[in-house]
């Protein structure tokens, strides 16, 4: 049993091997076909997907790509390149044809008929005159543009995406101001906004490089290890009720998160623990709870794990190839499954952690035609693991020389976790965490999704061959530059806080009629909705006093604020957001938002209750929760709101006001 490896190549080759995932070419066809997205394909699906789909071929024939077209069926080529008249897919959709397709249904209309035709001549225009050739992998795509030797990834982002502006002829925003930049840093950093005091100090602060000492500041302090955990932890264990989260804290998965954070370990380094789930000291026991959590559930850790090392959702491919992404087959989705059945929850003396068995787990599935075929140990990256078979039937024993650490006799309970001399686990996180740049790719692109509002392939888990990339070139050498320096986040992450791009003001330059820019060419920031935790912290900081506690130390896990704004606030990395009403009845009624708004000593409302003169009680407000002077429009309107009603209860309406509005609740 070995694992297949590739052909030595440097880091840059094997990348851009992956650049285009399992995409090909003929002698007669390009890899990415504009026209055919944007007029054959719809023709296509609206009328011959039912019988000729990919999972229905009928006659053998495939209708979901171009190459399934060329190739045709059972009767041989269905496109003869540059002859519409020769070509079968043309002839029986014709109206008089004998058959006519589709059997049933709608025909086919005079201007879909003409696109189809007016497709096939295009590809012989460059081409032989026959659809024989063998599909060949696409050559390596050469980059537009790549960075000189010792650029920073700072300088480099912003050359790539100022050449993405020129190409698009869009202008990018001016710089945000200094307030608007802090307030952004920290709550991405940080994970809230700073202080009334802290805020201050930092405008105060005149020194040429205050933002990357504020930066360095934030990525060495406790506030950050504890926000990315509370990010890592949503991305790779999801939502949880509040006696899950408190297992999670329990069985020391949240101690491992931060301990990982804490020290900047290398990341490719944390996925194969995760997946191997064999932790050897104290430390890093938190994480075999990853796959623990799974429940002995092989799909569920299949379906956890593919986002994370290939930047995908596999869950569509478990019935059928995927119906969308064709590189996206079954055989990968049970090829993961496979890895990952022979593992076994099992509690012991020293806590728990998984078994593994070092026989079994050699099961088969069935496509939509029914077909069985066996769950091979093949993976969407192109590796794969080979594995003897045995006869049909046969149950070979479970000999104790099969292991490094044997499982217990029979109704016995185990000392420890059971470790196969062979382990498909470990096969599996070598074949994913080592030659596979599809790791870095998903890794760097969630990290500026985290930062930018959205991937530079969105959304994040879908990094297949119908998402494809608004800065491939970026990507591409971000995605290199992150394996090269060790697979480490924290500089990646300071980097990107840092560069020009990451700085640009929320409103967009180009606001004249009939201008739009699309979001993907990041020349404006994103705004984007603050997760449940950030709100949650944020709302105790401006409600509070001028200068909070050092580090602002978690909530403990049953906060009923917490809890509530979690089951009512936005997941991490939205495709869209909008603002649902529950949310706005939420801060509107809830007795937990009223109790921020009491007049504790050293509260925000204490602060203003004890003003008298409208202008400071207003500025008081705006400075505490917004963090910013109101213009002169707030101002009149805020002020004549304060001198119309009772000091007490308008000071609490108006700070009500500014708490739940969009402004606090937006990252921009």
């Amino acid at each position: 049993m070995s694992v297949r490896l590739s052909t030595p190549q440097s880091f840059a080759g094997r990348f851009r091997r992956f650049l285009l995932p399992f995409a090909f070419t003929t002698a007669v066809l390009q890899a990415s076909d504009p026209f055919w997205d944007a007029h054959v394909a719809p023709i296509l699906q609206e009328h011959c997907h039912k019988c000729h789909g990919g999972n229905q071929t009928k006659s053998g024939l495939d209708l979901t790509t171009p190459e399934g077209a060329l190739h045709g069926g059972d009767s041989g080529p269905s496109v003869f390149p540059g002859d519409p008249d020769r070509s079968p897919l043309i002839r029986l959709v014709t109206p008089g044809a004998d058959p006519i397709m589709p059997p049933k249904g709608d025909p086919l209309r005079a201007d879909q008929i003409e696109l189809l035709q007016t497709w096939v001549r295009r590809l012989g225009t460059n081409s032989p005159s026959t659809a024989t050739a063998i599909p060949e992998p696409l050559p390596p795509r050469p980059p537009a543009w790549r960075p000189p030797d010792g650029m920073g990834i700072t300088d480099a982002v912003d050359r790539f995406i100022e050449r993405g502006w020129k190409e698009r002829g869009v202008r990018a925003a001016r710089p945000a101001d200094d307030r608007t930049w802090a307030r952004r840093v920290w709550l991405d950093l940080a994970g809230h906004i700073p202080s009334q005091a802290e805020l201050e100090a930092f405008l105060a602060d005149r020194s040429p490089n205050r933002r990357e000492h504020l930066v360095d500041r934030l990525l060495s302090s406790d506030a950050h290890v504890l926000h990315l955990r509370e990010v890592w932890d949503t991305v790779l264990m999801g939502r949880a009720p509040t006696k899950k989260i408190e297992q999670r804290a329990k069985r020391g998965w949240h101690s491992y998160l931060e301990d990982v954070i804490r020290r900047d370990r290398p990341w490719d380094e944390v996925v194969r623990e995760l997946i191997v789930a064999r932790p050897s000291g104290e430390v890093d026991r938190g994480a075999a709870w990853f796959l623990y959590e799974r429940d002995n559930n092989p799909q569920a850790m299949a379906e956890a794990v593919a986002p994370m090392v290939f930047g995908l959702q596999v869950q569509c491919a478990q019935c059928h190839d995927h119906m969308v992404a064709r590189e996206i087959k079954q055989a990968h989705y049970w090829g993961m499954v496979a890895a990952f059945n022979r593992s076994k929850n099992v509690d012991t003396p020293a806590g728990f952690g998984l078994a593994e068995s070092a026989i079994g787990g050699f099961v088969t599935f069935a496509n939509l035609r029914k077909e069985s075929q066996p769950a091979r140990l093949t993976f969407f990256n192109g590796r794969s693991i080979d594995e003897s078979w045995p006869e049909e039937g046969a149950k070979p024993p479970d000999d104790p020389a099969l292991y490094l650490v044997p499982p217990p006799p029979e109704k016995q309970p185990a000392t420890a976790p059971a470790i196969p001399r062979f382990s498909r686990r470990s096969a599996f996180a070598d074949a994913v965490t080592r030659d596979n740049p599809l790791l870095a790719r998903a890794t760097v692109n969630r990290a500026w999704a985290l930062l930018f509002g959205r991937g530079l392939v969105h959304p994040v888990e879908l990094m297949d061959s119908k998402h494809p990339p608004s800065h491939p070139d970026l990507l591409d050498w971000l995605a290199e530059r992150f394996a090269e320096d060790g697979h480490h986040l924290r500089p990646l992450i300071r980097a990107l806080v840092l560069s020009r791009v990451y700085g640009l003001d929320s409103r967009p330059a180009d606001q004249r009629k009939g201008v739009r820019v699309e979001p993907d060419a990041f020349a404006s920031m994103l705004t984007r909705p603050l997760s449940a935790e950030q709100l949650h912290r944020s709302l105790t900081i401006a409600t509070g006093p001028v200068q909070p506690s050092t580090n602002n130390p978690a909530q403990p896990v049953d906060d009923d604020l917490r809890r509530a704004l979690v089951q009512q606030f936005p997941d991490l990395f939205p495709i869209e957001y909008n603002a649902t009403l529950q949310q706005a009845l939420f801060l509107s009624n809830s007795p937990l938002i009223d109790a921020l708004l009491a007049d504790r000593p050293d509260s925000l409302l204490h602060r203003i209750n004890t003003l008298t003169d409208p202008t400071r009680r207003v500025r008081t407000a705006f400075l505490g929760i917004l963090g910013r002077e109101p213009d002169r429009e707030e101002r009149k309107a805020a002020e004549e709101y304060l001198r119309d009603r009772p000091a007490p209860d308008a000071n609490r309406q108006l700070a009500w006001a500014l708490l739940t509005g969009a402004e606090f609740q937006l990252i921009r």
